[in-house]
């Protein structure tokens, strides 16, 4: 039997009607091609609940019969509560029994035949009732990592942590100082503080963002301050909480809104909670039992073997499950998160959301939504979101008031992976597909996407790493500058909420942490890449069709990759007013070779949207344009 013999497509809507994800309660109608030559006897379709492991079975009916196959369909209707549905077929030809399904369990679309149960296509069945919030759609994100961004004033040793050092340079690099067995002793920092950024506004607002969102800014020992010291205080060497309220009150001005870092997985061992080494006043769960907080930590064996996070003894985890610790994070009057609401903040990313449960996370969001329902809560999420599995539960992140968005790091996966030549533009198409299938359009649009941050290489690091060696520097550095402002710009142009990570725009480069979080390099910027971000930031601003367009992907070689983005009919992607336009991005990963690649268009003509006097004009209903290599162009259709 040839492979193209029997087929499904859960990208086509020949074979899957409607496309992606599906509402509760909603029906979706599938339909398998078998190729005439071969005697069906029955096609039987498999699908699986995902809440109950519950499988179910429906003979399909012969539906066509168009050379050179006939056709089976069946509709199954959606389960009322949200969860993911598992699809597969049966198909016995003669006497042989043969399955069709997915090729792996990364990419959808096309299924291969196999001999065995296959791996399943996937349905995301989600509450249709549980939108992100508009604004969010259409935001542009800015990273801060506190310490590094800018030092306004003189720096307050006497706020310091008593493990600190603190560097005279500004344009230092950071380091680690560690004891023999690895473990940091002593913390390194450069004095960044809330007035820094404060006075910084008007230039983050010139990039074009509208939503700044800001590594954890409470008092720890820490420079990156993941070891929660207090809750409620603004780390003193950050500055105060007035200067915090501040902050959102001028970004507010500006348009721009403010998203904390919330990292309620653990707290430091060192903390008013845990408080280990006794600097605190309070009686922590380390030095009694009695203690208000012991019941927030899980001893093994008291008090010295508890346990922390990834086994780092200075992160004790919290017991997410513990009603006091619930009630301190949410639910009494001075909760964290309604302390923070009256100061005005309203959006938090979850650090390790993995670690926090289901049903914690959606106290949160509710508390969050009731409070102001434009609130947006994200999530540190690595793996697709939609079928996430942790500590051996599956996560309903995305099925309906759990969390608005999470950071896609698949995107900069398959991002890095096309542009370095891991892998052709066909399996990037078929991974974004993927990805677009699997979650609901209202989240889609609502991903962080991103190329550096925090936890990762800086972009332009990791670009320098992957060409040629022999490349003299100069022809390094601008095929580097060329596959930043391809990759940006992408970024900028693609569904979802791009992020820009401080520095990344001034030409910072970085390694693996610490190197990743080096200062910003005021007066040493690029300011060639700071013009391009500003540039990009004002095109995705001035553009709708590049927030809440349709998106459209488009592969018309293995190095050539490209999308458009659509407003038709004056509304948008999700049926608000909109004007209509018609735009297309389009890029050559090749490092030595142009490509030309012909796309079929209406008749007119594009217009070069950073380059205005460069027009490509369509000829006999087909567009024809030739890339440099790492050439990157973002078109505007004019009628």
């Amino acid at each position: 039997m040839k492979p193209q013999d029997i087929y499904h497509n859960s990208f086509d809507l020949t074979y899957r009607e409607p496309f992606g994800a599906a509402p509760n309660g909603s029906s979706v109608t599938l339909t398998i091609d078998i190729n005439h030559r071969h005697p069906v006897s029955y096609v039987i379709l498999h699908y699986i609940y995902d809440k109950t492991d519950r499988e179910e079975t429906i003979e399909m009916d012969r539906v066509s019969e168009k050379h050179p196959s006939s056709s089976f369909e069946a509709s199954i209707i959606m389960p009322e509560e949200p969860q993911l549905v598992w699809y597969f077929f049966e198909v016995k030809i003669e006497e042989e029994v043969l399955y069709y399904g997915r090729l792996n369990n990364e990419e959808s679309g096309e299924g291969e035949i196999h001999k065995e149960v296959p791996p399943s296509w996937q349905i995301t069945v989600y509450d249709p009732s549980y939108e992100t919030p508009s604004w969010w759609k259409h935001a542009t994100m800015y990273q801060i990592f506190p310490d590094r961004f800018y030092a306004s004033g003189k720096v307050q040793l006497e706020d310091a942590p008593k493990s600190s050092l603190m560097h005279t340079h500004w344009d230092n690099d950071p380091f680690y100082i560690r004891n023999d067995q690895e473990e940091v002793v002593r913390w390194d920092f450069f004095g960044g503080n809330i007035n820094g950024i404060i006075k910084k506004l008007d230039y983050i607002q010139s990039l074009g963002v509208t939503v700044i969102y800001l590594n954890p800014v409470f008092e720890a020992e820490s420079n990156h301050r993941y070891d929660t010291g207090d809750y409620h205080k603004i780390d003193p060497l950050l500055g105060t909480k007035e200067e915090f309220e501040q902050l959102m009150t001028k970004a507010a001005d500006l348009g721009i809104e403010i998203m904390l870092d919330g990292v309620f997985s653990h707290t430091g061992s060192n903390s008013k909670y845990f408080n280990q080494r006794g600097q605190y006043e309070t009686v922590g769960a380390y030095q009694s039992m009695k203690s208000p907080y012991y019941s927030w930590y899980n001893f093994y064996d008291y008090p010295d073997n508890y346990q922390a996070w990834w086994g780092i003894g200075t992160l004790p985890t919290l017991n997410k499950e513990d009603e006091s610790y619930r009630n301190f994070l949410i639910h009494e009057d001075s909760s964290v998160i309604k302390t923070w609401q009256r100061s005005g903040v309203k959006h938090w990313r979850l650090d390790v959301a993995d670690e926090l449960t289901d049903d914690l996370i959606k106290q949160i969001n509710c508390q969050l939504k009731e409070y102001d329902s434009s609130s947006v809560l994200l999530g540190e999420v690595w793996e697709d979101a939609s079928n996430k599995t942790a500590y051996g539960k599956r996560r309903d992140y995305f099925l309906g008031g759990v969390l608005d968005s999470v950071m896609n790091y698949p995107l900069r996966d398959v991002m890095l992976g096309f542009i370095k030549g891991e892998v052709d533009a066909y399996y990037l198409d078929r991974r974004l597909l993927t990805l677009s299938e699997h979650y609901p359009k209202q989240f889609f649009y609502s991903l962080m996407n991103m190329l550096s941050t925090h936890d990762v290489e800086r972009i332009k690091t990791l670009l320098a790493e992957f060409l040629p060696e022999d490349l003299d520097s100069n022809k390094r550095a601008e095929l580097v500058r060329k596959q930043i402002q391809a990759l940006s710009l992408w970024l900028y142009t693609f569904p979802g909420v791009p992020s820009l990570y401080y520095g990344d725009e001034a030409g910072l480069t970085g390694g693996e942490d610490p190197d990743n979080r080096k200062p910003y390099p005021w007066g040493r910027e690029d300011q060639h890449l700071i013009s391009w971000y500003k540039t990009i930031g004002n095109i995705r601003k001035k553009h709708p069709s590049l927030r809440t367009g349709s998106w459209n992907s488009l592969t018309p070689h293995e190095d050539v990759y490209g999308y458009e983005r659509l407003i038709e009919h004056g509304v948008d992607h999700f049926g608000d007013p909109s004007a209509d336009e018609h735009l297309l991005y389009i890029m050559n990963r090749n490092v030595s070779q142009e490509r030309q690649v012909t796309l079929p268009a209406r008749k007119g003509k594009w217009q070069h949207l950073i380059n205005k006097n460069q027009m490509f004009h369509v000829k006999q209903n087909e567009l024809t344009i030739t890339l440099e290599p790492c050439e990157s162009l973002l078109l505007r259709r004019l009628n």
